[in-house]
């Protein structure tokens, strides 16, 4: 049922909220006691409905604007009865002559403002009176400071868009407070609401005299904010300069604020948080000493301040599970039929399809996918920032199949090892070209690897492995003539690409999803990146799971035909890719 406006609610509406609100209340609060208010509750309910919807808007600063301020409907959706466009003619009434009545100046603003917005009251004379009601709401209430910049922020917002003389006594007022606020460190945030709203010139374009520069100067004065405001100082420095001189200046001010924060944070983590936006800055803005001024600090953090922790858990499994997984060896009869097994076994990665399934599930509702991700490397420095949240799970989910893979993996060779003892030099790398026609010095690299593994030394075996992979990759490329090599380009010589190429190279040639997967998340980043950190000195020492894994994909090279001898074949390029994509697809799938 609509509200039907009756003279008397005028008094009953504009008493009842001059007693329950103070000077100095926001509208929440007044809305709060009137709730609690016993002469609130026996009201009718189509009077209480109005008297709610007037309580359902806000004003809310636009921070995409300049000190722009909106009056909104309350984020709270529960004070919100309806949209002004929904509301009827005699609750309009009711709120024109309420206006009129009330005492608060701080209510009465918001009404007027209200009437305003909802096109009820559109006259010049109207917008100038709620200008005036918010100034005399900042004058004489006793206003928070946030309340205060919202209030002279929104009556600027009023003046602007009308083209009002009125502007110019707003701005004297936002000057005045701004300058007030500006000398508490509580209230730095509403003098730059105000500041930022000042930085914009007036309707004809023009500054006073003096004033661009004076709000200039009271910007950097706020130069020992809380972090939380140096980006919003910064760009409302920069809306303020007139040439590439000052803008500089500006973006070096930006730059050197986090360089001074990271200077003075004594957490590690912090420190390079710090640092890191400031080298971020610094790049985008142009100024390479000031990033490198941010890398020295990063490259400085000491990696027992930044505070990291290990997850440890224990899974218990029983010993069948291994014995289960190690019943394919049971019909092999020597060494050769060992190798063939772990040589022809899946991608340790898994089933990609099915690693997509479970990241998807897990990602599911994740809080991570609201927040800042930072992924660090070896090296504790960071590496990716804010990456795809999705591509992250695929890649967590991943590298859990292979850690659980290399496990198994080694168990496999040590089973083989130990069941039928590791043959004489060379008999593995025959063994492989007579078998898969591989390359003979591919051949004799792997069965060095191999042989390093099963003595022990899985570092020395896995920096075998890696540059082999990389290095079987390329000839099996080259064998389908894919066109590798890279030309000079100016003073850049001649050179083949790196492993990434080779792995995007082979997924364009139809290579296994599920092995395209290993090979990324294994060697590349994002992922284990073993590739990399071992060719650039970070990682000296591997893991005896890690060798197992390295030499599987090691393996998965290794087995082709490269070595396959053409010189009987009518037609040896197309025969021998005939021959070599057999080969891929009984190993690779």
């Amino acid at each position: 049922m609509d509200y039907e406006f009756a003279p008397s609610h005028v008094q009953v509406v504009a008493a009842l909220i001059d007693r329950v609100a103070d000077a100095g209340d926001d509208l929440m609060k007044v809305w709060e006691r009137l709730w609690l208010d016993e002469e609130y509750k026996h009201l009718n309910e189509e009077l209480r409905v109005e008297v709610d919807f007037i309580f359902g808007y806000e004003l809310q600063e636009k921070f995409e604007s300049a000190g722009e301020v909106e009056l909104v409907e309350s984020r709270l959706s529960f004070t919100a009865t309806r949209p002004m466009s929904g509301t009827p003619a005699s609750a309009w009434t009711l709120w024109s002559e309420v206006s009129s009545t009330l005492e608060n100046p701080g209510i009465c603003a918001h009404l007027a403002d209200v009437l305003l917005t909802a096109r009820v009251k559109t006259t010049p004379e109207h917008a100038a009176s709620t200008i005036g009601l918010y100034l005399k709401a900042v004058e004489f209430g006793d206003f928070s400071a946030h309340q205060a910049a919202l209030s002279l922020g929104r009556a600027n917002n009023i003046a602007r868009s009308r083209g009002m003389a009125d502007e110019g006594p707003v701005r004297v007022a936002m000057h005045r407070w701004s300058e007030t606020f500006g000398n508490d460190i509580a209230t730095i945030g509403p003098a730059l609401s105000l500041l930022a709203a000042l930085s914009v010139p007036p309707r004809d374009g023009v500054f006073a005299a003096g004033e661009r520069e004076s709000v200039r100067s009271q910007l950097f004065a706020l130069g020992d904010s809380p972090m939380s405001l140096v980006d919003e100082l910064a760009k409302t420095i920069a809306r303020l300069a007139e040439n590439a001189t000052e803008l500089e200046i500006s973006r070096r001010w930006h730059v050197k604020q986090y360089l001074a924060f990271a200077d003075s944070a004594e957490r590690g983590m912090v420190k390079m948080q710090y640092a890191q936006t400031a080298a971020d800055l610094a790049k985008s803005y142009g100024l390479p000493e000031l990033k490198d001024a941010a890398v020295l600090i990063m490259q400085t953090v000491d990696h027992d301040s930044m505070g990291w922790k290990t997850a440890g858990f224990n899974l218990p499994m029983s010993k069948n599970f291994f014995r289960a997984h190690l019943r394919r060896y049971r019909r092999a009869r020597n060494w050769e039929h060992g190798l063939m097994v772990f040589l022809a076994g899946s991608s340790p990665a898994g089933d990609h399809e099915a690693n997509v399934r479970t990241a998807e599930r897990a990602a599911s509702g994740s809080i991570r996918a609201l927040v800042t991700r930072t992924v660090y490397g070896s090296h504790g420095l960071p590496e990716r920032t804010n990456a795809d949240f999705m591509m992250e799970e695929i890649v967590r989910t991943e590298t859990i199949a292979l850690n659980i893979s290399s496990i198994l993996l080694a168990l496999e060779l040590a089973h083989i090892r130990d069941r039928f003892s590791p043959p004489r030099a060379d008999r593995i790398a025959n063994w492989m070209v007579d078998s898969f026609s591989a390359d003979p010095p591919l051949a004799k690299h792997f069965e060095e690897a191999v042989a390093l593994h099963w003595a022990s030394k899985f570092s020395d075996s896995a920096r075998l492995s890696i540059p082999l992979i990389e290095r079987a990759a390329r000839e099996l490329l080259l064998r389908l003539d894919e066109p590798l090599y890279r030309t000079q380009r100016g003073e850049s010589p001649g050179r083949f690409p790196a492993m990434d190429f080779y792995v995007d190279a082979l997924a364009k040639r139809d290579l296994d999803p599920d092995w395209d997967r290993a090979l990324r998340v294994t060697l590349l980043s994002p992922g284990m990146n073993l590739r990399n950190l071992s060719a650039h000195g970070f990682t000296l020492s591997f893991s005896e799971y890690q060798s197992a894994l390295l030499l599987r994909l090691a393996g998965l090279f290794c087995a082709m035909p490269i070595g396959m001898d053409q010189s009987g074949l009518k037609s040896p390029p197309t025969v021998a890719r005939r021959q070599l994509r057999r080969r891929l697809g009984w190993v690779w799938s």
